[in-house]
């Protein structure tokens, strides 16, 4: 069984669409914050934070756990203030904007599934979605509902133990979960006790798997912590966390969290997005993983988890695009030899010819011409033009990398060159 995977959408809508386009899966899997804000205008949701606050401090006087919505609504009719009664009636009159606005933004993500009937979709409400059930994304939802495929169960459990600023609160999926005198209270507890899913699909993570806040600590679920020490769960996906992301497998469980799909703010520069898991299951359990991006309508792969018996096994495929989610690149030492030729290659490089520039030029037109049929290649440089000392009638040394899932093999078993590529040569 295959598997994507991707969470925080936020209103990526476009990348949604590439990423059906170029992937092909048993199921497809959208985790949460398919949305990222309840108003067109973010002047308009400044304002309507601004009402939340002034109308959470007369719900915090009455005592009583109720919507804001119920307490504007009670307020407009038994309140003498006038001005609390027009801030009572605009918060009132801008909820139900939001409520459409996110109603239309669900029927737009509606409509992009429904352009790739072949892909079995799911998706999953987190703290900046309403609840699904009420949208045109219903038969889809993953909320409190399992499903079956190749014999592996999955449940899914939305929303997130979080406050979210402009969400009118009546709108949004509650997290159930709290402690108590007796124990904990988690309605994702119970559930997925009652279900007994091997794959666990979360918005939230787990207390202690990719729920670390810097100068907090971890931040995750209790309740579903709970299910997993006493649970048959094989792989739990979660997101939520934009930064703390990557795999781990540990106690025979799995945990990946991709990082957000769709752009989001931070401090000090925005994050960018697009990136998803690409995960195979067997018949034993978790076999590899992927994480990929979504870059300019084209899949690039960053890192490939292999599942072992000692655990997970991480291979950094694009160490470039892997620093720049905000992961460590091992330092990597030569051998003298090599590194003399990397500062005499480096001098050359400072004067590079012409006729050097022209020769990768039009090297990249051929990868670019070949990767419109569907192939991947890749060139490493070699002779004159790596050091870029190519002259006037260099030939041009390389090595060609060429990935095939259908080998075609010739008589010495060798993979033979597709008629593209042989045609460039």
């Amino acid at each position: 069984m295959r598997i994507v995977f991707a969470t925080d959408i936020h209103h990526g809508f476009h990348a949604v669409a590439d990423l059906l386009a170029r992937t092909e899966a048993d199921i497809t899997i959208l985790a949460g914050d398919l949305v990222s804000r309840a108003f067109y205008r973010y002047e308009t949701a400044w304002r309507f934070m601004e009402l939340q606050q002034i109308l959470e401090g007369h719900r915090n006087k009455a005592g009583k756990e109720t919507s804001l919505y119920k307490v504007a609504l009670h307020l407009q009719k038994t309140t003498h203030d006038r001005a609390l009664r027009d801030h009572a009636g605009e918060y009132v009159r801008l909820a139900d904007q939001a409520e459409r606005f996110l109603q239309r933004s669900y029927d737009r993500l509606e409509g992009i599934f429904r352009q790739f009937p072949h892909h079995n979709i799911y998706v999953l409400p987190g703290n900046y979605d309403m609840d699904l059930r009420e949208t045109s994304l219903r038969d889809r939802n993953l909320h409190l509902q399992m499903i079956t495929s190749d014999g592996w169960r999955l449940g899914g459990y939305g929303g997130a133990r979080v406050h979210t600023p402009g969400m009118p609160d009546h709108l949004q999926v509650p997290f159930r979960e709290k402690m108590t005198p007796r124990g904990i209270q988690s309605e994702a507890l119970t559930f997925f006790r009652k279900v007994s899913p091997h794959i666990l699909v979360l918005h939230e993570p787990p207390y202690g798997s990719f729920d670390l806040v810097p100068g907090t600590g971890h931040t995750g679920s209790l309740g579903i912590r709970h299910y997993l020490d006493e649970s048959p769960a094989r792989v739990v996906f979660s997101g939520h966390y934009h930064e703390n992301w990557g795999g781990q497998c540990t106690g025979g469980i799995c945990f990946f969290n991709p990082s957000n799909f769709g752009r989001t703010e931070g401090i000090p520069s925005p994050r960018p997005g697009g990136y998803f898991l690409d995960l195979i299951i067997d018949e034993q359990g978790p076999e590899v993983g992927t994480l990929r991006r979504i870059e300019k309508g084209e899949v690039r792969d960053i890192i490939d988890y292999r599942v072992t018996e000692q655990g997970l096994d991480t291979i950094i495929l694009d160490e470039k695009r892997y620093a720049r989610m905000g992961g460590t690149v091992p330092r990597v030492s030569h051998i003298r030899p090599i590194r003399q030729l990397q500062r005499i290659r480096s001098f050359f490089l400072q004067h590079e010819t012409i006729e050097t520039m022209e020769l990768i030029r039009k090297l990249r037109q051929v990868y670019r011409d070949i990767a419109k049929q569907g192939m991947e290649v890749a060139f490493d440089l070699l002779g004159s033009v790596s050091f870029g000392m190519a002259e006037k009638g260099s030939d041009m040394d390389l090595v060609v990398y060429l990935r095939e899932r259908d080998c075609m093999l010739d008589e010495l078993d060798t993979c033979q060159i597709p008629r593209p590529l042989a045609a460039v040569f």
